[in-house]
């Protein structure tokens, strides 16, 4: 997918710039050596599918009995013109019960001289019944929304067609275009089937240049009528350009699902890293009728990020959809997201520039998180080793720190009054903190631990949370307001018992 050259947070739009491509492609030329062909590296531990050694993200996931099929934005040769090295869109299948897999191969890429001569990603794929879209007398049963451009500018959204969800013919021209060319364009495609047939539900993002995100329809699959801008109400302040990475809906309920990136670490947070991906997204949830009009709220349910990952980057997912859209498939009513995800974990004692480096493009990969909606409240831990604390609800390196003590419960979503953040943070190699500033004083984040109280509520049975400073382990969160003899503590907040 193409970058808008002028937009400086390059894979916060979810697209790779050119002067990556060219890193990429030699980068591939040296693993291939003289012959130039492609040498694949295994699919790095904790990935579900992804090429080591090459950018693997953006997926699109379809499940139908026991197989799950797969299709990603990476690296690859244009089948077409195999001199042009640069984003593919690739595909996997994955028998879920025996294990075995198809692929991964290239799928879609580049048309020389057409809209889409340049790029093509961020694939969303959907089946039903098209009669005759292209004009050749065929009907197909899959159909293909992807990101394409000519230039650096003026993204625009395509759409092909297949009978295996392998073999592609492609639409020949975009079938959502750019408002304007002077910018990034539209992009993130996600596609709802409305009945079975050819009547499709499409939402994408739109920069001109302020981001917002559009409804539109079609009885046929290729002519797009726009219905409307989609509300903000209810999306976390805090996270003022809500990038998405997917939606999907559950006719059971009513409720359409999204996942809102958050932004990227500033440079000066990761030792002048820039890094690619972002580090976390929100999952939320609204009702059908409220879409447009905001009637009743988004309604946020969970943070994936660095904090609950251990990963550096976690972004662009795709929750598990049916072959129409729909998420009352797999594990519902809990949700499994498909996640662009930087391999492997950074140390725990690394520095903001070493960690920065584990979210380089050359190790994303797709890994897998569930999302439980039973699972409401946070355990708020304390571990330590022979230099550090560190206080999270999220993951731990067991080998590497102990369990010291269970300090309390947040929600991992506001609720109950409850809207106070508390953030993990991390200052140089091993100064872990907590903080309510989701900039973390200029430090690198890892990411929310979840909400509680800014002030002591009526009512409700709480404790106390101080910031304390140990002269031997550094920062600290206690429930003691004497810091465990380490001085005074500084009140942040509080939490569930």
């Amino acid at each position: 997918m193409a970058m808008h050259k002028r937009n400086p947070s390059l894979i916060q739009r979810g697209a790779l710039s050119r002067f990556t491509v060219i890193l990429v492609g030699l980068f591939i030329l040296v693993l291939a050596g003289c012959g130039g062909s492609f040498f694949y590296l295994a699919t790095p531990d904790g990935a579900i599918v992804g090429r080591g050694g090459y950018w693997n993200y953006s997926p699109s996931v379809i499940q139908t009995g026991d197989v799950q099929q797969i299709w990603w934005c990476g690296a690859g040769k244009n089948p077409a013109d195999p001199s042009q090295i640069v984003d593919t869109i690739l595909y996997e299948s994955i028998n879920t019960v025996t294990g075995v897999r198809s692929g991964p191969f290239i799928v879609l890429a580049e048309t020389k001289g057409s809209w889409d001569a340049k790029y093509t990603c961020n694939p969303r794929v959907i089946q039903g019944r098209f009669v005759n879209p292209l004009g050749d007398g065929h009907t197909y049963t899959y159909e293909m929304f992807y990101v394409g451009t000519v230039a650096d500018y003026g993204n625009a959204i395509g759409a092909a067609f297949s009978n295996d969800g392998i073999r592609w013919i492609k639409y020949p021209e975009p079938v959502i275009r750019p408002t304007s060319l002077a910018n990034y364009g539209v992009g993130q495609p996600v596609a709802h089937n409305d009945d079975g047939k050819s009547s499709i539900t499409m939402f994408y993002e739109d920069y001109t240049p302020v981001v917002h995100h559009v409804k539109a329809t079609s009885t046929d699959g290729v002519h797009f009528t726009m219905q409307g801008i989609l509300t903000s109400n209810g999306l976390d302040e805090r996270n003022p350009d809500p990038i998405w990475g997917d939606m999907g809906y559950d006719p059971l309920t009513g409720y359409w699902y999204a996942a809102f990136n958050l932004p990227v670490r500033p440079a000066l947070t990761t030792g002048g890293v820039g890094e690619r991906g972002q580090y976390g997204f929100q999952l939320y949830r609204i009702r059908n009728a409220s879409l447009l009009n905001g009637a009743t709220p988004w309604e946020m349910l969970k943070t994936i990020d660095t904090n609950l990952t251990g990963y550096e980057s976690n972004f662009l997912p795709s929750l598990l959809h049916d072959k129409y859209g729909n998420i009352n498939i797999g594990s519902y009513p809990s949700l499994d997201l498909f996640i662009s995800t930087s391999f492997p974990k950074p140390a725990w004692d690394a520095s903001p520039e070493a960690a920065g480096n584990t979210g380089s493009v050359y190790q994303w990969a797709i890994a897998v998180n569930r999302y439980d909606p039973n699972q409401k409240i946070l355990t708020l831990e304390r571990y330590i080793n022979d230099k550090t604390y560190v206080v999270t609800s999220g993951w731990i390196d067991p080998a590497k720190f102990f369990p010291n003590e269970s300090l309390a419960h947040l929600y991992s979503a506001p609720r109950n009054g409850a809207t106070q953040p508390f953030y993990t943070c991390k200052k140089d190699s091993v100064g872990y903190f907590i903080s309510l500033d989701v900039g973390c004083s200029a430090e690198r984040i890892l990411g929310l631990d979840g909400y509680g109280y800014a002030h002591k509520p009526r009512g409700i049975s709480t404790v106390a949370l101080y910031n304390c400073t140990s002269t031997r382990y550094g920062e600290f969160l206690s429930k003691d307001a004497g810091c465990e003899g380490n001085g005074k503590g500084e009140l942040l907040g509080y939490a569930l018992p």
